[in-house]
């Protein structure tokens, strides 16, 4: 039986003392914040798929297949994001996202959920599984597009910090990708 590693929530919170080793020896310190938009859990999003994910691993177990987790939570949200949009060109992408608020907001809300229960499945059990592996990248990739893209706010301030966090979970990435990973 592998042992979860779940946040104590009325302690620390999210820390390298509740992490996995795998884990907390990929992800730099800021990761770990929890009021930091631009750090994996950090968001609402992010929060509550890494919560959701440590009651749905406890109640699961730790071989359990996070994915059925993750498409339980971006049915559940109300989002309605059209089939094989995740995986379009960033063009296509983008464009329905300036077709409404609500549209980017919900490609923001699939995006952090992805990439948090991805890196969330390796924070709680040290392992990260291909398909879990291949939602958190998609995830990225579409988060990667909004943040990148100045059409619907050209004067933000934050774009380039948070540009370097993305890529900074895109190396967390590659060093639990097996496929790329020198380690």
């Amino acid at each position: 039986m592998t042992n979860l590693f779940i946040d104590d929530m009325d302690g620390e919170g999210t820390s390298p003392d509740t992490s996995h080793p795998r884990f907390v020896a990929i992800a730099p310190d800021w990761f770990y914040e929890e009021d930091y938009d631009f750090a994996p859990f950090g968001s609402d999003d992010g929060s509550d798929a890494l919560r959701g994910l440590e009651d749905w691993l406890s109640e699961h177990g730790a071989d359990a297949d996070p994915t059925t987790y993750l498409t339980q939570i971006l049915t559940e949200s109300g989002f309605e994001i059209p089939v094989d949009l995740i995986d379009a060109a960033e063009e296509e992408l983008l464009a329905w996202a300036a077709e409404d608020d609500m549209n980017e907001a919900a490609l923001t809300f699939d995006a952090r959920s992805r990439v948090a229960t991805a890196l969330g499945q390796v924070k709680v059990t040290g392992r990260l599984s291909p398909a879990m592996l291949d939602e958190g990248r998609r995830g990225l990739r579409v988060w990667r597009s909004l943040t990148a893209d100045t059409t619907l706010d050209p004067d933000w301030l934050y774009r380039d910090e948070a540009l370097g966090r993305l890529t900074d979970m895109g190396t967390a990435f590659d060093v639990l990708d097996p496929r790329t990973s020198t380690t």
